[in-house]
């Protein structure tokens, strides 16, 4: 997640990994023979489970990991008794691809916002 997102910043890297065996959080991986290629992360909130990190990196893109990553989170939020699927993605423009890959798992946009600038 780390690398696909560009984030080099020591705290960047402690916060993410600081959820790793926490409760209510779980994280997801696709492998290709050793390699991750893509990962993802859901918390779970109650009746609300959040889905979000997802992260391919370039050679896993364009293969169906985000897709089944989103999947399997979906799934693991309903066996946890969830009711709602949240995500964030960035709006269109001029093409997102994970923000089909949400539509195209049956996600709908709710409304959009302003992205947090991260400066070092």
């Amino acid at each position: 997640m780390m690398t696909t997102f560009g984030f080099t910043t020591p705290g960047m890297i402690d916060m993410a990994a600081s959820c790793v065996g926490r409760p209510n959080w779980r994280q997801y991986a696709v492998r290709e023979d050793e390699r991750i290629i893509a990962v993802g992360r859901v918390f779970f909130n109650g009746l609300c489970a959040d889905v979000f990190g997802g992260a391919p990196l370039p050679e896993g893109r364009g293969r169906g990991a985000q897709s089944a990553l989103l999947t399997a989170r979906a799934r693991a939020a309903l066996a946890a008794g969830c009711r709602w699927l949240v995500a964030e993605t960035g709006a269109e423009g001029p093409h997102n691809t994970s923000l089909h890959n949400m539509l195209r798992a049956g996600l709908e946009p709710l409304y959009e916002r302003l992205t947090w600038l991260w400066r070092e």
